[in-house]
């Protein structure tokens, strides 16, 4: 009996060397297609021709994401995979592409081409128009007189050209309603021009270059306004407001936006204001009015009787003042729940002061703001 124990425990030994050890394999199988896949990755973003120093003209759109950049790409030779463009550019941080027309060559590697895209002083365009958050369709032309491809005059006549602008309502009717037609209003387009670096292509016009601009708004705003809850209180009724409302208030608040994480309080002391009935009292509306582009308002402009000037007017304008950001939209749709009625900004440090009476105003104005002029409570 106890040799065939023996016999029996020699076999299963015996049995036991003649299994195939899985996990070493699997582990090797794995090492394998690891270093296969990294191989093909790190061929993929190897310079198309190492040999081949001439320069290509790559040109980048306001409008173009990864996915369009890598087509470009591709199709001129300058790079091997256009999945494989778009998955490096998100694994590699500090990747934000600028507009502008860029020479490359075949012989500089994925990264290499990154390096380039993503650095504005290599961007080789003398014909760029930039747009700045807060910017005024008036401001916008004047900057246009600084390029020779489109006269601010005709541009100033574009935007408030009916015939096209009905064009444009056809195209992006979510954004372009019958509002911008109200009797009051300066310019149809004003506040609708997305603020932004827009390349100027050597066929561009008036017409052209509103279009992006007012694309560009279509894909940026709409979506936010749609965020918003779009019941306001205004004079203490609950209202619905319109994407030309929205648009109207973030332009205000682009003005008078300082320090980011203030301007969701600004924006409570706005739309707190406007459900009591109060004027705004914006500096920057008056000067909107007086079609004044810089500076302070004068007493005059403070007094100024026209629709767009809410030191005399209640509610909100006509129409928007400016082209806002996305830090005004942001801010208007997550805007803080304040009692403030009351804000200014510091003469030496720009520090935004709120309060919520018309006293508490006044003492802090006195304290941080040089040569301060006690002015009436706005109702």
């Amino acid at each position: 009996m106890r040799e065939d124990k023996v016999r029996r425990r020699n076999e299963l030994r015996e049995k036991n060397k003649k299994k195939t050890p899985i996990l070493p394999i699997f582990l090797t199988i794995l090492v394998a297609v690891a270093i296969s896949v990294l191989s093909f990755f790190y061929y993929m973003i190897t310079p198309v021709d190492k040999s081949d120093n001439d320069d290509v003209k790559v040109e980048v759109k306001e409008n173009y994401g990864s996915q369009k950049i890598a087509e470009e790409l591709k199709s001129k030779g300058l790079i091997r995979n256009e999945l494989v463009f778009k998955l490096y550019s998100r694994l590699r941080t500090g990747s934000s592409f600028y507009v502008g027309t860029f020479n490359l060559k075949p012989s500089m590697s994925v990264s290499q081409i990154m390096d380039e895209l993503s650095n504005k002083e290599n961007a080789k365009s003398g014909n760029t128009l930039t747009v700045i958050e807060g910017d005024s369709i008036l401001k916008i032309a004047q900057n246009l007189q600084k390029s020779n491809k489109i006269n601010s005059e005709e541009f100033l006549e574009k935007v408030n050209d009916g015939e096209f602008i009905k064009k444009l309502q056809n195209q992006f009717p979510e954004l372009i309603t019958e509002e911008i037609y109200g009797r009051d209003i300066k310019y149809a387009l004003e506040g609708y021009l997305y603020p932004a670096i827009y390349n100027l292509d050597d066929n561009e016009t008036a017409e052209t270059l509103i279009t992006k601009m007012v694309r560009a708004t279509n894909e940026k705003v709409v979506p936010m306004y749609k965020k918003n809850n779009k019941l306001w209180t205004i004079n203490g009724k609950q209202t619905q407001i319109s994407i030309h409302d929205y648009i109207t208030m973030a332009s205000i608040l682009e003005k008078e936006s300082t320090k980011a994480d203030e301007n969701k309080i600004i924006a409570s002391v706005f739309l707190n204001r406007l459900a009591q009935g109060m004027r705004l009292q914006t500096d920057p509306s008056a000067n909107y009015a007086a079609d004044k582009l810089t500076g302070a308002p004068t007493q005059k402009e403070l007094t100024l009787q026209s629709p767009y000037n809410t030191y005399v007017v209640k509610g909100l304008p006509p129409g928007p003042i400016s082209s806002a950001g996305m830090s005004s939209y942001e801010a208007l749709n997550n805007a803080e729940n304040t009692d403030y009625l009351y804000f200014l900004h510091a003469t030496k440090d720009g520090k935004a002061y709120f309060s919520k009476t018309y006293e508490e105003h006044e003492a802090l104005a006195k304290e941080h703001i040089e040569g301060y002029v006690p002015s009436k409570p706005g109702n």
